[in-house]
This record gives C-alpha cells, structure tokens and sequence, in this order.
C-alpha cells in the first residue's frame, strides 16, 4: 500500500483549522507535518508519495448516518444497491454510511440483520448499520440484544409514521424505548403522526386531489411537530437517547431546543433539502413535483431559514441526507395517487457540496458532516477524526471550486436529480479510504466489496 505525504494543506477538523501537512502510513493516519520541517527528508525518510495541497483544505472522510441503498418501498426498490449508492458518496467526499436494517412485521430481527450486511457486503466505503423495530413481539428485545452483542448494531430506528407497514404505535414505541435504554441504543426516530397522516391522506383523495401537491397538505409542519414532542415525551420517560432524524420545520426544532432546555439530551439531524430548497417544487410538473415527494416534505422558505440559522448555534448535531433514490419510472406509480409516489431524492453524493455552500465556518461544516456522526455511533476517533491513529479516510477539498449539479455526471444510476442545475462551491479533488486513493478528479477507483462492516 502506498503512503502518502499530503503537503501544503490547510488541515481542517471540528476545532481548529491549520497550516501543514499529513503523513499516512498504511490504512492510518501516522503523523501531522508542521511547517517549517524538511519535507523532502520525511517523504524520503518513510517512502510516501508526495501530493501537494497547495490552495485546498483537508478534512476528515465524511459519514452520512442516514442512507437508504437496496431499499424495498411501495412496491419497487431503490436504483442505488451498496456498490452504486457507495461508489457515489465516495464521490462527493463521504467515506462511511450507515444503513439500516428493516425487517418485515413477522421477521427476526437478527435474521433481517444478517441479510442486509450480505446486501451491504458490496459496499465500495465503509459501512455501518441502525437496527429497526416495525413490531414488537416478545421476542424482539431478545433480537435486539443479540444484534448489538453478536452483530454490534448500536442504535435503533423507530417510525411513527407508516402505521399501515414499518410504524409503531405510542405502547409499542415505549416498550422499543425502554429496551433500547436498557441496551444503550441511541433511538433514530422518524416523527410524524401517522393516524394523522393517514386521515389527511384520505380526506385530499375523496376530494380528488390526486396530485403532488398534495403530499405536503398531508403531512403539514404541525403533524411532524406533534409527532416529536410526543416522542421526546417518551424518551424522557423511558430514559432513552433520542435522535430526531431529517427535521424539516421550525416548530420541531423549537420542541427541540424546549426539551434541552427541560435538561433532556436530544440529539438531531438534518438534511441539505430542507435547507435549500422549498415547497414551490410540488407546483411544478407532475415529474418534477414528484421527484420532491419525500417524508417529510419540503417545507415554505421561512422553515429553511429558520433552520440554516440554527446550524451555527449548534442546534443540529449532524447533516445527513436520508439518500433515497428512485428513477422517474418509479415515480410514476403514483400519477393518479399521490400516496404511491415512492417516497426520496438521492443526495449522498452532493452532501459536502451543498452544506459546503451555505458558508459555515470550515469546523462547524466538519462537525455536522464528519465528527458529530462518528461520535454519536460509537466511530470516532477511528473516523470523522484527523488525528494520528485514526483511518486515513481523508478529503482533499477545493474550497473555491465552482460548479453545477447534473444527474448526468452523477456516480449513482438514477435518472434525474432534484438538485439538477443547483450551483455549489466547493468539491472533493481526492478522496483516500483507509489510506487507499479511491477518488481522483471525476474517477472514483474504489472496487465493489472495498468497504468494511465497522461495527462487527
């Protein structure tokens, strides 16, 4: 394995940023360069390839803790399997994901475990993966404990919405939680209120409003509100630790922040649509409205600004993307009934990029898109981390680079983009997995199977 001497860069991590230059050694980062020393003699010395930096910062490997890849929903399934959705977050900057692990009502936990790390076994980056509970039998604490001793899953995903296949109810939830807080499971959840969805659902289609631009009259801001206080009220008192996944509205960040307020540990994440784009997409045509069906919806744009003025006070813990692709064949289930649109939109690739646009200071971007996450899921200082001894996955990224996203030049075989023609600034150049260089330029060289289960 080749060792590298990145010089001249502007190391950035989640506290500092510095001048120097960073040495690997093997899969692991081996030592920080200071300026001043002799770089020639160190390259020498320890025979590494020298790449210059000049002009670009480095940064830790990303991890997008919310992906969806192989997903089987309303009937078909994802275009990304691991390798594709993988070889694409490789692409944008990100090194790690976390998957999940979905069983059916009637299925072991353990069992879908197993068969979604030999799904997840194609993997280009590597990988973790969040249990889910979408029933609760007698037995399923027991899966649960086995699936974090024996198989290391270490949080757990819990649904309020989609009571017809995957969601729980209020006794249920509680029971996840509290077995969750007796294993030390961070609990993922998603916050809708599910009866209420449904009951809008089927007042817009007697109505005959059929259309996308129903889907967001349906699961308005105060039904993804309702659903987190409730939530959170739950996690208090079962003792859990909640993490509020893809918050899109400024009332269930304000529940948020009440509940810390209150003394409650509430973790909570994110995604760049809800940032930066809006509700105006669903009056578009029927293709591209129901390109931005997803669950939550996109919100008006006073959400979005509530909610890119919370990232620097440290509201949110971590910008994830809830990646969820579907081509517009796909889509099209749902022309005469907007409930069948699959719900999702692919973003694992243009993640960095996108947050990287909204001008965060470079260590709060770091700690949203690489630290925070690794922290919360048991992965740091291994990753998310720039420091001697963690995996050399590193990110070469050009701060000034300015471009336009296209699904055509996209690394994951979808075909269209709900960012198409966005304009970003900033781009990864290189990207190195445990100190290999998977990423140069537009080639991603990362082989299918490349990537590693971290939490076995």
């Amino acid at each position: 394995m080749t060792s590298y001497l990145i010089i001249n860069a502007t190391l950035v991590d989640a506290q500092v940023e510095r001048r120097g230059s960073l040495r690997t050694d093997g899969e692991r980062i081996a030592e920080i360069v200071l300026p001043g020393a002799d770089l020639a003699t160190v390259a020498e010395r320890h025979g590494c390839t020298i790449v210059d930096a000049a002009g670009r910062w480095l940064i830790p490997g990303a991890v997008d803790p919310h992906v969806h890849f192989a997903l089987p929903a309303g009937g078909t399934v994802t275009v990304d399997d691991f390798a594709s959705g993988s070889r694409s977050a490789l692409a944008g900057g990100t090194t790690t994901i976390i998957d999940f692990v979905t069983p059916g009502r009637d299925q072991s936990v353990v069992e879908a475990a197993e068969l979604r790390l030999a799904e997840a076994a194609r993997s280009c980056c590597d990988f973790a993966l969040h249990a889910s509970a979408t029933a609760w039998r007698p037995s399923t604490a027991v899966e649960l404990r086995e699936c974090r001793d024996r198989l290391g899953l270490r949080s757990l995903k819990l649904y309020l919405a989609y009571l017809e296949s995957i969601g729980l109810f209020d006794d249920d939830i509680a029971r996840a939680m509290q077995t969750a807080a007796d294993l030390d499971l961070t609990v993922l959840l998603h916050c809708e209120d599910g009866v209420e969805v449904t009951h809008r659902q089927q007042q817009l289609l007697a109505a005959g409003d059929t259309g996308p631009s129903a889907h967001p009259r349906s699961r308005p801001p105060e039904v993804e509100t309702a659903a987190v206080v409730r939530a959170l009220d739950l996690a208090a008192r079962t003792g859990c630790r909640p993490y509020v996944v893809h918050v899109s509205a400024a009332s269930s960040l304000a529940a948020i922040t009440a509940a810390r307020a209150r003394g409650q540990t509430v973790l909570s994440e994110t995604c760049p649509q809800y940032l930066m784009l809006d509700a105006a997409r669903y009056e578009a045509s029927f293709a591209d409205a129901a390109a931005a069906v997803m669950s939550p919806p996109l919100r008006t744009p006073a959400h979005g600004t509530a909610l890119r003025e919370a990232l620097p006070r440290g509201d949110f813990d971590v910008l994830a993307t809830d990646h969820c692709a579907f081509a517009r064949a796909q889509k099209d289930l749902g022309r005469l009934d907007f409930t069948r649109i699959p719900g999702g939109a692919a973003g694992v690739e243009h993640r960095l990029a996108l947050s990287h646009t909204l001008g965060l200071a470079p260590t709060d971007w770091v700690r949203l898109v690489a630290q925070r996450p690794a922290e919360i899921f048991g992965l740091y200082p291994r990753k998310g981390s720039l420091e001697p001894g963690a995996d050399a996955d590193l990110v070469l990224w050009d701060p000034a680079a300015e471009w336009t996203i296209t699904s055509a030049a996209d690394h994951h075989p979808g075909d269209h983009s709900i960012w198409e023609g966005f304009p970003v600034k900033g781009r990864a150049e290189k990207v190195w997995l445990r100190g290999t260089m998977v990423v140069d330029g537009a080639e991603v060289t990362a082989r299918d199977g490349e990537g590693r289960f971290l939490l076995d």
